[in-house]
């Protein structure tokens, strides 16, 4: 059938547009394929008659594959599928009919009003429900209106044998049965095939999301090597210049001991030299070894997916403190009043990710370094776990407020925004994580978000 089917794939397909869905492709190849069918039929039975000498009756098969010709040309030049839809459709209910009562009726036609039911099949292709049963409605009446005229019919009976009659009904039956079952394989089969594609560009779509999302791991990433590493420089620089400094002290005692003019003053000068240079290195490097720790903990849990225990307040310092750099560059104050109790047993890398971006955004978004910058972060728990974050930069419009998930939407096109942060965080928190997102509307202005968690991920 699907060989069949291909030899007749330009015919099936004059009425496409590019801009055509294929939903709707469907319904143009569903439309013309059930013309193509019953114009076999008419030919059939048009040369049926005419063997027989039945050349009024023979004029209404022979009618149908002239105005379907005609109808399908029409279509082909205008792509108006709705008007060749309804014409094709009625053509298909009414000329039975006509053939029936030309044959002599239904007993002397073989019951040729048959074939009005596969333009039922065809009000399919409207997509409508209220206009197919209205085709269905219609029908019944015909075939009422069929039974009322018979006795009037029965004038233009040929007088054909029982045998011929029974080859009518048998030939109706038959042609009419095949013709419902291969409407339908073909609705069947096309549908398959969408679905496929539907399926496919599914998997494609998801296979998409991932990058993205790891392109946007390693951006944020990208983010915090760079906050790191000017971080550490000037802890190293401090580390670097104090080392020479005591470097010079040391020769200083070792020269005035050598030449014996050191004394008591001098050394205990340098010696205390020494020792707060030593204090002010030990400083800054442990501030250093804390910042590699915390950015050490935050980058491999960027790249992991497994759910461990963690403590939510020291988690969130941690990337607090590995975003020194840009929290810095905006003067921005950063109040972490999560409950330290609260253990819990989740996806770190998770919260990294949506709390990497709320920081980033609001220190791109939302501050500029002029304003007294504050950001505060706290849970509430109860029946669940709502952890809150708040801003009091700029604040976002309600035009924005009704983007702000769609990916690629920014504010801040060329400007070091992607468009898919806060994209990522709603899928990150509702799909990953369970949960809910909620914007918040902070007054006088700045931004906050509400994440609203199963209770089942706070360790019991």
């Amino acid at each position: 059938m699907e060989k069949f089917l291909n030899y007749f794939k330009p015919l099936l397909t004059i009425a496409d547009k590019d801009s055509d869905t294929e939903d709707i492709k469907l319904q143009h190849g569903f439309l013309i394929y059930m013309g193509l069918l019953m114009s076999s039929g008419g030919a059939l039975w048009g040369t049926i008659c005419l063997v027989n000498d039945l050349y009024l009756p023979a004029i209404v098969p022979f009618s149908y594959i002239f105005i379907t010709s005609l109808n399908f040309f029409y279509l082909s030049k205008t792509k108006n599928f709705l008007v060749s839809q309804k014409i094709q459709i009625f053509l298909s209910l009414l000329l039975p009919f006509l053939f029936q009562f030309l044959l002599g009726g239904f007993v002397a036609s073989g019951g040729n009003v048959l074939w009005s039911v596969i333009a039922v099949f065809g009000s399919f292709t409207l997509r409508n429900k209220k206009d197919s049963v209205t085709w269905l409605m219609l029908f019944i009446l015909l075939m009422i209106f069929s039974g009322l005229v018979d006795s009037e019919a029965k004038r233009f009976d040929v007088g054909l044998s029982e045998s011929f009659i029974i080859f009518f009904f048998v030939i109706n039956f038959i042609m009419t049965i095949s013709i419902i079952f291969s409407l339908y394989y073909y609705f069947v089969s096309s549908e398959e095939k969408a679905r496929k594609s539907l399926q496919a560009s599914l998997e494609e779509l998801r296979k998409t999301q991932e990058r993205l999302i790891a392109s946007e791991k390693m951006a944020s990433l990208g983010s915090l090597v760079s906050g790191v590493a000017h971080e550490i420089n000037t802890p190293l620089g401090v580390g670097l210049t104090g080392v020479s400094q005591i470097s010079h002290e040391i020769k200083s005692i070792e020269k005035n001991y050598v030449s014996d003019t050191l004394t008591e003053e001098a050394l205990l000068g340098s010696v205390k030299t020494i020792k707060d240079l030593t204090k002010t290195i030990m400083e800054r490097l442990n501030n250093a070894v804390d910042l590699v720790k915390s950015f050490k903990n935050i980058s491999i849990d960027q790249h992991l997916e497994d759910r461990r225990e963690f403590l939510l307040q020291e988690y969130i310092d941690d990337l607090i403190l590995s975003l020194q750099n840009p929290i810095k560059s905006k003067n921005i104050i950063v109040n972490n009043t999560i409950d330290s109790n609260i253990l819990m047993n989740s996806y770190s890398g998770i919260f990294s990710q949506i709390f990497s971006n709320f920081i980033l955004n609001s220190v791109l978004h939302g501050f500029t370094e002029e304003s007294e910058n504050k950001i505060e972060i706290y849970t509430k728990v109860d029946d669940k776990l709502t952890i809150s974050y708040r801003d009091n930069g700029s604040g976002i419009t309600d035009e924005v407020q009704k983007k702000i998930y769609d990916p690629f939407f920014t504010t801040k096109r060329g400007q070091g925004g992607s468009g898919l942060g806060m994209n990522i965080v709603y899928n990150l928190v509702t799909q990953k994580l369970g949960g809910s997102i909620n914007i918040v509307r902070v007054e006088p202005h700045g931004l906050g978000f509400d994440i609203i968690l199963d209770i089942s991920h706070i360790k019991a």
